[in-house]
This record gives structure tokens, sequence and C-alpha cells, in this order.
């Protein structure tokens, strides 16, 4: 085809991007060229004019060789055609920027949105013959500019491995990739954006730490620091599915992948696309723990037997550490925000198709503007779609029961949770006061019963005071209950509450704030420090008591204090105790009934004990705990020689006695 400038004059003036041809525009200098008006504008304007009747226009720019002579090369390739418009759109629907701003419908080199969506492209069913010739006209005059990248785009498929410097061939925006780095856990997320390259310096590369453009726990960055090294990187940003607590929405991060030289398996990086996965059911497994995902929004209690990732601050950031976990665990992360005071994080959110816009928006704003204090939960719980689920972050928001711990909790790794109720049956208690106990446990008995102090609000929780010698089933009586009635236990010792003001008091208040949540029950162990009544000489354990009183005023659910010393309880707090429950040290048949309890729980073929045997153990005096630990290392001592007799216990309790008489020698005291 002829140059555009030799064309002129020889077509006649046709309407913008009618002409099915590729118009040619050549720029000689970087400078203006001459013309015959002053008007820098208008000139620009006339220049532009010269191609607008072509379907599309490729414009070269002219650049000098070494050698003095020159070349030409493509600055951009222009669609004016409406139909050529109008396919582009369609194939480049939810791919973000792939054309500039300001030159809608320019392609400029790399060419990323092109090599990207060339498939596309080429087998796009266009409607018309126009079209069809126009996207045919298209395609031959740009494959010649990214045929060398798509021949290594194919050879990647083919082969699996790529070059640094190619990286971005193989990540298409809109694109599904699997990452094996997010926090140890692999999922699938969608990619936002083209990757960029970064090649700055250190101190440059700390200021993108800082703005979150690559994680700072990386252990890579601290080894290039060390070493003076500066590796160029590629940024990649992705989305994926979070839950907020009160809706759904992507959750956005950026990934890096350093500098590696030659070639590497796409595999081997941290973030490669799906398309890539040796496992053709990653995307089946992603769907099927996505819908788990989905069904644990809200507050559940469920089993986790696996690991738990705790968050922990470091200068650079937050470092994200696994610990075991095993036992009980809530799920909730309404309550890991509000509880731990944190600001919830915005996502973005997706468009209910069953409200109009405006509708959409205000719940947006009913859901995360919430005042300081407001316990209320505001929940969106709308079914995801299959490709929600497909995102949705491997891990949820929660509370670990045994360690009083704010963590993650891996979602394949969670099971329903299994109430017991032996630990109820087996309490030693008179059958009358074990009713009595269910009764202040029934919620809606309670509620009924509408008793209400004249301050609103206040008064409102029962509290049950459990005292006693150590060992005679205080707090099994509040596991008991609590798994009878299936509510989660919330267990705090005095040790874990602290020794000073401040700490007594923001423990109580996250005790308390979880328990009412979730509706927890709440034991204090060995609660002693907090009741003991008030003096004179001793200030700081008086602020102590009236900072426990003051909390447990408003308290709305079941608590259970342990103590041994109730004679030395503060006057206040006996006045808002509901029930006293004594425990006395066990008698022989208390004791012959926990010794069988015991004995029943095991396998019948690793047991041989008459009930005289039991008859005879009963007489030694213990508590239960004593028994139980008893009866566990005389199991050890069986193990090679089962089944477990008779003279194994005495050999324990033989051991056991001896201890006690060192101890009486001493001056201790014996239980």
């Amino acid at each position: 085809m002829d140059s555009l400038g030799n064309m002129m004059g020889k077509q006649p003036v046709q309407a913008t991007g009618t002409m099915c041809a590729v118009g040619k525009l050549y720029r000689h200098t970087e400078s203006s060229s001459w013309s015959l008006v002053q008007d820098p504008v208008l000139h620009q304007q006339q220049v532009s004019g010269l191609g607008q009747s072509y379907a599309m226009v490729h414009r070269y720019s002219m650049q000098k060789l070494a050698n003095g002579t020159h070349t030409w090369t493509t600055h951009s390739i222009a669609v004016n055609s409406e139909k050529l418009k109008a396919i582009l759109a369609q194939i480049f629907q939810g791919y973000p920027d792939w054309a500039p701003a300001d030159k809608p419908f320019t392609f400029l080199p790399p060419y990323k949105p092109l090599i990207h969506r060339w498939e596309k492209i080429r087998g796009f069913n266009a409607a018309d013959e126009g079209a069809k010739k126009e996207l045919h006209l298209f395609c031959e005059e740009v494959k010649p500019l990214i045929e060398v990248e798509l021949h290594v785009l194919e050879k990647t498929r083919s082969t699996g491995v790529i070059p640094f410097d190619k990286l971005w061939l193989i990540f298409a925006p809109g694109d599904l990739v699997i990452a094996g780095c997010l926090q140890g856990a692999t999922c699938i997320c969608k990619l936002l954006a083209a990757p960029k390259l970064i090649t700055s310096t250190r101190d440059q590369r700390r200021r993108l730490m800082r703005r979150g453009i690559f994680d700072s726990d990386d252990s890579e960055d601290e080894s290039d620091d060390e070493d003076g090294s500066d590796k160029p990187f590629w940024a990649i940003q992705f989305a994926q599915i979070d839950w907020n607590g009160s809706y759904c929405g992507q959750k956005v991060d950026q990934i890096k992948i350093l500098q590696f030289d030659e070639i590497k398996a796409v595999t081997d990086l941290d973030m490669y696309p799906l398309l890539f996965s040796p496992d053709l059911r990653e995307k089946d497994m992603a769907l099927a723990r996505g819908r788990k995902f989905e069904s644990l929004r809200g507050f559940h209690v469920k089993n986790c037997n696996g690991a738990k990732i705790i968050e922990k601050p470091t200068p650079f950031g937050t470092e994200y550490v696994p610990e075991p976990v095993s036992g009980r665990v809530i799920v909730d992360a309404h309550a890991f925000y509000h509880c731990q005071e944190k600001v919830p994080p915005t996502l973005r959110r997706a468009a209910n198709p069953e409200l109009s816009a405006e509708e959409d928006v205000k719940v947006a704003l009913s859901l995360v503007k919430k005042r300081s204090g407001d316990d209320e939960r505001r929940e969106d719980l709308r079914p995801m779609t299959d490709e929600e689920c497909i995102l949705a972050v491997p891990r949820v928001k929660g509370f670990d029961l045994r360690t009083k711990q704010w963590c993650y909790f891996n979602v394949d790794e969670l099971q329903e949770t299994s109430w017991n109720d032996a630990s109820y049956d087996n309490l030693v208690l008179p059958v009358d006061e074990k009713e009595l106990l269910m009764s202040f446990a029934d919620k809606e008995r309670v509620r009924e019963a509408g008793f209400d102090d004249f301050v609103k609000n206040k008064g409102k929780g029962v509290i049950i005071l459990l005292y006693g010698p150590a060992g005679v089933g205080k707090t099994l009586t509040a596991e008991g209950v609590a798994e009878k009635s299936r509510v989660p236990l919330y267990v705090l010792s005095a040790g874990e509450l602290g020794s000073t003001a401040g700490k007594v008091e923001g423990a109580l208040q996250t005790a308390l704030k979880c328990c009412q949540l979730w509706g927890a029950m709440l034991l204090l162990d060995e609660a002693d420090v907090f009741l003991e009544a008030r003096g004179s000489d001793n200030v700081e354990r008086n602020e102590l008591v009236s900072i426990f009183l003051r909390q447990l005023e408003y308290y709305q659910g079941l608590m259970f204090l342990t103590t041994n010393r109730v004679k030395k309880i503060d006057n206040a707090f006996l006045s808002r105790i509901d029930l006293i429950l004594p425990y006395d040290d066990l008698d022989l048949n208390t004791r012959r009934e926990l010794w069988a309890k015991f004995v029943h729980r095991l396998k019948p073929q690793d047991v041989d004990l008459s009930k005289s045997d039991i008859d005879d153990l009963a007489t030694t005096k213990m508590n239960g705990r004593e028994i139980k630990n008893v009866l566990k290392t005389a199991l050890i001592i069986a193990a090679r020689d089962k089944p477990l007799r008779k003279r194994h216990l005495q050999t324990v309790l033989s051991i056991r006695k001896r201890v006690d008489s060192l101890r009486l020698d001493a001056g201790g005291i014996v239980n």
C-alpha cells in the first residue's frame, strides 16, 4: 500500500473509519513539521485528520542508527472503524487499561493487551462480512509486531518454562492463577492487571513495601539487602473473595516475583496461571472449599485439628506464624475485628442483582457504619456465585478457645464439633442440683422469668459460685453444663487475667464481650484474688475487686466462679451471686463411683479389675483429679503387660503414699 501522503489527493474524503484499509503515517523528527497555519492545535488537528477515513492507522517514527542511517519503528496502531471498535470492546471486556485513557482504541508497544487476548481476537466470529474483513486486516497488520512474543508464549505452554523478562506474557488480567505463597496456603486468585516490572533501588523498594506493593516478610528481600544486590521483580496485582464480618467482597493484594537467571519452570513460581497446573482438580477443589467458606460466614462453633495462623507485628509489617491447634474453636470474623477493636477491611463489594443500585448502596452503608461499642451483627449472607467460591480465601478468622488467641483457621481443617454429654453424666452431684444447674443454663427459661434491675440491662446475668477443695469436680461441673447446653465454654484463670488493673479490665471486657456475642458460658477458675473482701491494707487488690464487680454488673450471660476460700469473699460479691454450690472432700461412696466411671471408660480387653478391687482402691482418700492421674500412670506401667490389674494401681498408690509422708515430714499440707 502507498503511504498516506502519496494517497492524499487521489482518494475522496470519506467518513471516519469507513475505508477498509490501513493508513500509514510517518513522523520524521520529534519536532513539529512545517505547516501553513500558525496555530499548533489546528496543525495537530490537520495531521490527525489525515487518517480518519481509514479503518485503522499505523503510525511510524523514524529511529536514527549509529551508522547514520535510519529505520522506521511502529509508534502506535489506532482503530477508527466503529465496527472494529465494537468487536474490540467485546474482546477486551474485563481487561483494565487495555488502551490509553486519552487515546481510546490505540495500541502501543509492547502490545500486552493484544498478546493476552490474541486467541480471542483470532477466534472472534464477526457479525457481517465488512466487520470480518476489518478484523482480518487488523490481525494481519498486528501479527508481525507480536510474532516473537507469541512464539515465546507458545513455547512456554509446550515446555512449561519461561525466562524472567518474558514473565508478563503468561499473566493476563482476568485470568485465574494459583498462588502457593499466601501465608503458606494454596489458593486460586484472579489477576487484576498486567504485571509491572520494578527496577528500583533498595530505598525505593522499601517505599513500595510501605505502600503494599509487595510483602515485607519475604525472606528474599532481607537476603538481597544483606548481600547488596538489588534485583528487579514483577509486581502482580490479584484479588480474592473474603468476608469481613458484614459482607463478602474482593480483597486486593500484590505479590512479587524476583528476578531469576536463565529460565524457570512456571509451576515453580510463587504464582502461576491455572492452565499450567498439573492437577486438573484444582478448580473443583477450590469450588468445594469455597462452598464450605460460604457456610462459615457468621458465627460457628467448630473443631479444628491442624495449624492456626497467628498475626505478629514486625518493624516491616505483619508476620504470619503457624502454630498447632487441636480442639474447639470459634469461627467469627465479626468478633475477630470487634473484640480486638480493629476496623474491618473495606472490600470491593459485588452489586446485589435483586436490588437497585441506590438500594444496594444503602445496604452497604448500613453494614459498614458501625458505631463504637455497637455489638449488633449486620450481615449480608447472600449466596455466593461459583466464581466467588473458587476465589474465596482458604482461611477464616476466629478464636482458639483453649489458648485464648485470635487467629486464622484453614477451612479444610475445620470439622463439625461433637458435644459430649459424658462430662455432665459423670458429675457426682445430687440429681436435684444437676437439674437446678440446667435450669439456670436454659436461656429461654431465664428470659421468660423476665426479671430485670431498675436500671436497663443491669443484673441480667446469672452468676454461680462453686466452692470447695481441689479436685472435687468444680471445673467439671461448668464443663458438663456447657456441653449439655451445646454452648462454648470460655475458661479464664486468675493468671490469664493478669495482676494489674489495666490488664484485668481489658481481659475481662474481652471475655465478657465474646461470651455475649457467642452465647457462651464463662468459667473464671480460681477466682479467689478477685472475690476476696476489700480492706484498707491493700489498695491494689481493692481496685481489682472493684473492677471485677463493675464488669459483672452488665454481663448478661451465665458465669461460673470457683474458689476454695468462700469465707473470705467480699459481701458485695455475695449479694450478686445467684447460686452457691458447696463441694466437700470425696467420701468413700463418691470415690468408689469415680473409680468405676473412670474404669468403665477403658476398653474391656485392656482392664482386669473386679468390683472388690475397686472397693479396695476407693478406701484411699483422694480427690477426683488424683484418681484420674493414678489411673493414667498405671496404664503407662501396664502398656507392656496388659491388661491393667490391681497390682499396677497399687504400685502407683504406694509411690504416692511415700511422697505424702515426705511432704508431711517437711511440714507440707496434704489434701
